[in-house]
């Protein structure tokens, strides 16, 4: 089944993300060069886009990530997770010594549309390391978990390198070190927008506890009775191959039919929308015009660069 298009039903949407490593190899391992370099980037990443995203909780398995972030639009989204999935990607490359695309597919990306749906999203995102058997909690995980920062209330940063200015200073022979182009930066998270209300106190509050229920429940349903332990993941081996059953992604999260109906009814005309527009795109193309009047519905993300229609 095709994916489903990029689509934001308002501005300062909140999204659940996924993304995978190709063939469920290991590149994201958690050793302390990849967490340090995965969360350099990943701050960096959040600096740069400080005015269009916002990172509220966040888990880096092995082969696997997951984010729960609000975009401005489809759009911002759509190039943020380009820039830091492309520079986390190059970076991996140079510690696995692999050439090529590290990951599976695109990222999936589902919009939270209410306050129960984000509970169940935030409550998911935290049983990942335990749900698995890989640790019994999130605290064991050394890898990058939102609930060392949301609930443990650590301060993650970590080393972006500036390899294009280190790379044209040695091209002007100039005695550098890398070091001189590294610079530490922060993973700053920040409330939904759904939970802006609550005080500080509250807020981290609500993280505790609903941690605290989802650690239970993943520790209760799982299917393993011993967690595999930190020491045994770091030594597998990073091209092993992993085959998970995974279906298809919702569109959206919600428990109310209501909501998620109207949220239906408007993706699938924008999706209509979209496809005629795409259509007379391509055939401008083939015609060879050199100027089209085509404008791409609101909500998504145009392709080849195309505009939006006027609101």
């Amino acid at each position: 089944m095709p994916a489903h298009l990029r689509f934001q039903s308002q501005k300062w949407a909140t999204h659940h993300i996924v993304s995978r490593c190709l063939q469920g190899y290991s590149f994201l391992k958690p050793t302390r060069e990849i967490r340090a370099i995965t969360k350099g980037v990943l701050g960096y990443a959040l600096n740069k886009y400080d005015k269009v995203i916002k990172l509220h909780h966040y888990v880096f398995l092995s082969n696997h990530f997951h984010l729960i972030l609000s975009a401005q639009t489809s759009r911002a989204l759509a190039d943020f997770m380009c820039f830091f999935k492309g520079n986390l990607a190059r970076e991996l490359g140079r510690i696995h010594d692999w050439n090529g695309t590290l990951w599976q597919k695109r990222y999936s990306s589902e919009e939270i549309l209410d306050e129960a749906g984000l509970r169940d999203i935030f409550k998911y995102v935290t049983q990942n390391s335990v749900k698995e058997g890989l640790v019994d909690h999130p605290r064991e995980w050394k890898g990058l978990h939102g609930y060392h920062q949301l609930v443990m209330k650590k301060t993650v940063s970590g080393p972006w390198i500036d390899r294009t200015g280190y790379y044209c200073a040695i091209q002007k022979r100039e005695e550098v070190t890398l070091e001189e182009f590294t610079t530490e930066y922060e993973v700053k998270l920040t409330p939904p927008p759904l939970w802006s209300s609550l005080s500080k106190f509250e807020y981290y509050e609500l993280c505790r506890q609903l941690s605290a229920e989802a650690i239970k429940e993943a520790l209760r349903e799982r299917k393993v009775d011993r967690a595999m332990g930190m020491k045994k993941i770091l030594r597998e081996h990073v091209f092993k191959t992993r085959f998970t059953k995974r279906g298809t992604r919702p569109l959206c999260r919600t428990k109310c039919i209501k909501t998620l109906k109207e949220y239906q009814k408007r993706y699938f005309e924008f999706k209509a929308r979209f496809q005629e527009v795409s259509a007379d795109l391509r055939q401008a193309i083939r015609l060879g015009c050199d100027t089209a009047s085509i404008c791409f519905p609101n909500g998504g993300v145009p392709l080849f660069g195309g505009c939006y229609s006027p609101d």
